[in-house]
């Protein structure tokens, strides 16, 4: 029996404690096996993340896996392009045309005429990228991930110092989320903001969308699209302009010079719009 593994009663299935690796989000399942095969995934009630819920995707696992049309091997265009014709060709033929194609671009246009593009990625497949990108010499390596998942780990970081999910253990008074909609992307973030809810905590919700966030919200904000930043701004004026900010925090713990010294606000000197005359409605009270 594999390490944290355990027997169901029921149907004497092994049943492994494993993490879902489908999206970023990491919930823990309970992966259950009857004669070496998968026959079954489901959330693990006792992940302290996840809490046992678990999305669509991850309750799919099993025909992932198995789904007759899975691709297993690599395929090669037969015909002209878009006529859906394919034939199987092996890894060797496969590596070897790719190869062919990249140093031919390389010979006549230069390395930095090839872009290393991915989806998602996970960990040590991003890194082996990047070194394959370097070792060719071309700069060019993107995903979609620098206009949706890395500004938002980074914010998260340099904010609170976690990558993904804010601790929602101890509830906070006030949760912003602001342009997201975790029922649908995040289900563990949305559990867990949903428990600080009905702990206590004051919801506000900015999306011009009534999603299941807004619904819950005490405040639901609805800045028309493209708006954000000038209600950003505005924000921030308030903040500043009215003293709302904790001085020695920022004093000790940010690099926000533009506050120091005998001068006025920066929102005030710069012209920062006020929240007056922003473009959204606000529901609630």
């Amino acid at each position: 029996m594999a390490m944290g593994a355990s027997r169901n009663r029921m149907t004497d299935d092994e049943v492994v404690r494993s993490t879902c690796a489908i999206c970023f989000t990491g919930c823990g399942v309970l992966v259950h096996i009857r004669d070496g095969k998968v026959v079954k995934v489901e959330g693990n009630p006792d992940a302290p993340l996840s809490k046992g819920v678990l999305c669509p995707k991850g309750r799919a696992s099993v025909e992932y896996l198995y789904h007759p049309d899975r691709l297993r091997h690599p395929l090669k265009r037969v015909g002209k392009r878009g006529a859906g014709g394919w034939e199987q060709i092996s890894w060797g033929e496969a590596l070897a045309t790719i190869a062919e194609k990249m140093n031919g671009a390389k010979a006549e246009h230069g390395p930095e005429s090839v872009i290393f593009l991915r989806g998602a990625s996970y960990g040590l497949q991003d890194l082996v990228l990047v070194r394959l990108a370097n070792a060719f010499g071309s700069p060019n390596n993107a995903s979609a991930g620098y206009v949706c998942h890395v500004p938002k780990v980074n914010a998260a970081n340099i904010t609170f110092g976690q990558p993904l999910v804010p601790d929602y253990e101890y509830p906070p008074s006030c949760v912003l989320a602001w342009g997201t909609n975790p029922d649908a992307t995040s289900l563990p973030t949305f559990v867990q903001i949903s428990h600080a809810v009905r702990s206590g905590a004051r919801l506000i919700v900015v999306d011009p969308r009534e999603t299941e966030l807004a619904r819950m919200a005490a405040l639901w904000v609805r800045p028309k699209p493209a708006s954000d930043l000038s209600l950003a701004l505005g924000l921030l004026n308030v903040i500043i302009g009215e003293d709302l900010y904790d001085k020695r925090f920022v004093r000790d713990w940010t690099n926000a010079n533009v506050l120091t010294g005998n001068g006025p606000p920066f929102g005030r000197e710069m012209g920062t719009p006020t929240m007056r005359g922003i473009p959204c409605k606000v529901y609630g009270a």
